[in-house]
């Protein structure tokens, strides 16, 4: 089931279900083995810390974002079918994927948006959850006189959502930190990268 939802101008698509709950059980099995997670390390204040959450990038060029270096490497077999079958349901292509890894409740994602220079400023961005259901959160980047609204989404195993452009450039997104106890979730956001 689709349905769409404009939050300060921006599209973001939501595909409930996109894929079966059993089938997604048994993407999740197989991307969380067959990817070689990394847990990065960023600088805060000076001072490095370790990412909350595992990681791993497949592109045709390397990508960099908060003093990260993630090598080009070519999708996985699984991964490379995820992106064939987002691909026929959004019609856009992508040549790119930042897969996380969410170990549990404490593992997060920062307010931020995918705007790197890389990525084709106009492109849709793709994001498909696999595991444990997560909030996720959007708000406008600068909200001078416009209150503290917040868009929230909760994105269960299998479900789809579609950020279309200008998305990253007014809004800003994060999966926050939960108390509750959450199952192991792993995020799949296909990109479209340009060679600069």
């Amino acid at each position: 089931m689709k349905i769409s939802k404009t939050f300060y101008g921006c599209e973001i698509e939501i595909y409930k279900s996109f894929i079966s709950q059993s089938y997604a059980d048994t993407l999740f099995r197989k991307v969380k083995n067959e990817t070689d997670w990394i847990q990065n390390d960023i600088l805060i204040f000076g001072k490095k810390h370790k990412i909350p959450r595992l990681n791993e990038w497949y592109g045709p060029i390397e990508m960099k974002y908060s003093n990260i270096t993630f090598e080009s490497k070519p999708m996985t077999h699984t991964v490379d079918e995820i992106r064939e079958k987002v691909e026929h349901t959004t019609n856009s292509s992508y040549n790119s994927v930042l897969i996380n890894l969410y170990r549990n409740g404490n593992d997060s994602m920062g307010w931020h948006s995918d705007n790197e220079r890389i990525y084709h400023p106009k492109a849709s961005i793709a994001s498909i959850s696999l595991g444990g259901s997560r909030w996720m959160y959007f708000k406008k980047k600068i909200r001078k006189g416009l209150g503290k609204k917040t868009f929230k989404l909760r994105l269960d195993s299998g479900d789809l959502i579609v950020m279309k452009y200008p998305t990253q450039e007014i809004l800003h997104h994060s999966i926050p930190k939960s108390s509750t106890d959450i199952d192991p979730r792993i995020n799949l956001t296909f990109r479209t990268v340009i060679d600069q």
